[in-house]
């Protein structure tokens, strides 16, 4: 990681940064693969082992190992890092009229410019001001995205760091950047990273046009309710309140669903269970609602599905919001429906 005293502007937080002179794109691969050569020689890449990325195509990435040049499935491995055409200003320096000629306007420390050719000593560049001119290579240092491959969560999962929540819903893409100890990296649309293990994820096998700003919206939906459901937890059961001293059952989900999404839902469990459309016990997902009779053959009871057989509800008999088991006796024998709220 390049480090730097001064501090970097928002426009490049999240980048690392390298040498100007040697670069090329990296991958990490998820599994071991072999290879063969031409003259019939297998190749052996071990899993975590890091290469050299020269080009990629929609089903494979071109890779540098020795001498030679290999075409890996892009389900064996997953990209780190990703050149730009960017640069970042390391000294104080001009940019000028020709190499070495007259001063156009100084140069800020950290200030990005965008290459546009390369003459031996200097590189023609454009500033984000609009003015373009040459600048010494020796004064500068390229900037280097993280790397993002795409895979597919096979499970429904909540994961949590310090700081947020993110939410694996079965069949939903995520976005990737890096793999160790059989780790995945994902992070979600505001670059929060969260670690999952690798049976949870399975890499795509051919590439699609998918960009950070549209992966999964559903499961950034799901996300934000099931955060604030968890942020709900240990907030007591109060008849009849959505939130100003506590919660009822249906308050509780009554008041996520508007705060977050702003989707108004009916205020009682029983006509709760008419929002949304209905799914089978063995499909839900997190973010669905869950359905219970307390007396009688009627819904008396709702609760949030969070993935993993458990739900957070507020519970009249706990007198708080808390997380229970679908599969605890109470629950398991007075299951009655399920509704998604959240379809796309």
């Amino acid at each position: 990681m390049y480090n730097r005293k001064h501090k970097l502007p928002a426009t490049i937080i999240g980048l690392c940064l390298i040498g100007l002179i040697g670069f090329k794109d990296t991958g990490i691969f998820v599994k071991e693969y072999i290879s063969t050569k031409e003259d019939g020689t297998q190749v052996v890449f071990s899993k975590e082992e890091n290469v050299n990325i020269l080009r990629e195509t929609d089903e494979a990435y071109i890779v540098q190992k020795e001498s030679s040049r290999y075409e890996i499935p892009i389900d064996a491995m997953i990209r780190t890092t990703r050149s730009t055409q960017k640069y970042i200003v390391t000294k104080n320096t001009n940019i000028l009229d020709k190499p070495n000629g007259i001063p156009i306007r100084p140069l800020n420390m950290d200030e990005i410019v965008q290459a546009l050719k390369y003459e031996e000593d200097y590189g023609l560049f454009s500033t984000e001001d609009g003015i373009n001119g040459y600048i010494r290579l020796s004064d500068i240092d390229v900037v280097v995205e993280k790397g993002i491959s795409y895979g597919v969560s096979k499970v429904d999962k909540v994961l949590k760091n310090d700081k947020s929540f993110y939410t694996l819903v079965n069949g939903e893409t995520v976005a990737i950047n890096d793999f160790k100890d059989d780790i995945y990296t994902i992070v979600d649309e505001s670059g929060n990273e969260f670690k999952v293990s690798e049976k949870y994820i399975e890499l795509r096998k051919s590439r699609e046009k998918v960009s950070r700003g549209n992966v999964s919206r559903r499961a950034a939906s799901v996300t934000k309710v099931i955060e604030a459901a968890y942020n709900a937890l240990g907030k007591p059961y109060v008849s009849g309140d959505t939130g100003k001293r506590g919660y009822d059952c249906s308050g509780l989900t009554y008041s996520i669903y508007l705060n977050v999404l702003g989707m108004k839902l009916n205020r009682s469990s029983s006509d709760q269970a008419k929002n949304g459309v209905e799914v089978n016990k063995a499909d839900l997902i997190p973010g669905d609602l869950v359905f219970f009779r307390t007396t009688g053959k009627g819904i008396g009871h709702v609760g949030l599905y969070i993935g993993e057989n458990n739900m957070i509800h507020a519970s009249s008999g706990r007198k708080k919001v808390m997380i229970s088991s679908l599969d605890e006796d109470y629950y398991r024998t007075r299951y009655i429906t399920a509704r998604r709220i959240i379809n796309n």
